[in-house]
């Protein structure tokens, strides 16, 4: 899946905007052609940089990059919320009206795309078909919500972090951005993935030295390998389905 995907969308990111839609719902090529030309593309934002709510007022995408959603409580503790990728929409105000209010942190140099509201709105009345993707890309960004409360839950968290490393799996493997050795980059430290999953640092650095000895993965630099994916997604009681909404 990888090498076939990352062969058709080549480097540049629009096209995994799109293909990522497709999964979704069918584009045609007029669809696409529209998206295209209604992108814009923003400056490089370095990591570590917060975005200002007036930054996402636009729809937005991410082009590049990787994107934590973030709340951050009086007592200084922060939660993690939401990863976003390269292909997802930044956030889903747009499609009820709303201006967004999240607190967001990039992890890695990014690149957000951004459509004009008005202008998506135009796209969306002439391409039903962008809407209906753009809604089931929504649903399924709660799905992946949900999941997390799930995890913060009930997961053990050995069970936390290999369902998290499955989850990414699939997502970066649907956009061509995992390695034919089974690698995909995670621009995250065990700090910031602890506040993602609910474990404290010193959790984290341990529970992946025990997934380690499994076999399942390795990690170095930055980067995951998943060894042997029947394996994690075993010890994570994984199911993929609720990431494709597919018509």
């Amino acid at each position: 899946m990888s090498n076939f995907a990352g062969t058709l969308l080549g480097n540049d990111p629009v096209e995994r905007f799109l293909h990522r839609l497709s999964l979704f719902e069918p584009l045609d090529a007029e669809a696409r052609d529209a998206v295209r030309r209604s992108i814009n593309r923003g400056p490089l934002i370095p990591p570590l940089q917060e975005l200002q709510p007036d930054a996402l007022q636009d729809v937005s995408v991410l082009l590049s990059g990787w994107i934590c959603h973030f709340r951050l409580l009086g007592n200084g503790r922060r939660q993690i919320t939401t990863l976003v990728v390269p292909g997802d929409f930044v956030d889903f105000g747009f499609l009820v009206g709303t201006v967004s209010s999240l607190q967001c942190v990039t992890t890695a140099h990014s690149q957000i795309g951004r459509i004009r509201t008005r202008a998506f709105g135009k796209l969306a009345l002439q391409f039903p078909a962008l809407l209906r993707a753009s809604q089931r890309a929504a649903a399924v960004d709660a799905a992946i919500g949900r999941e997390r409360i799930i995890s913060l839950g009930v997961r053990t968290a050995a069970e936390r972090l290999a369902s998290i490393l499955c989850e990414l799996w699939f997502r970066l493997s649907a956009i061509g951005l995992t390695s034919a050795e089974g690698s995909y980059d995670l621009p995250m430290t065990q700090a910031e993935l602890g506040a993602a999953v609910g474990l404290s640092t010193v959790h984290v650095n341990r529970t992946l030295q025990s997934l380690r000895r499994t076999g399942a993965i390795s990690l170095q630099s930055g980067k995951v390998w998943i060894r042997d994916l029947e394996k994690l997604t075993a010890l994570a009681g994984f199911d993929p389905a609720y990431l494709s909404l597919q018509a």
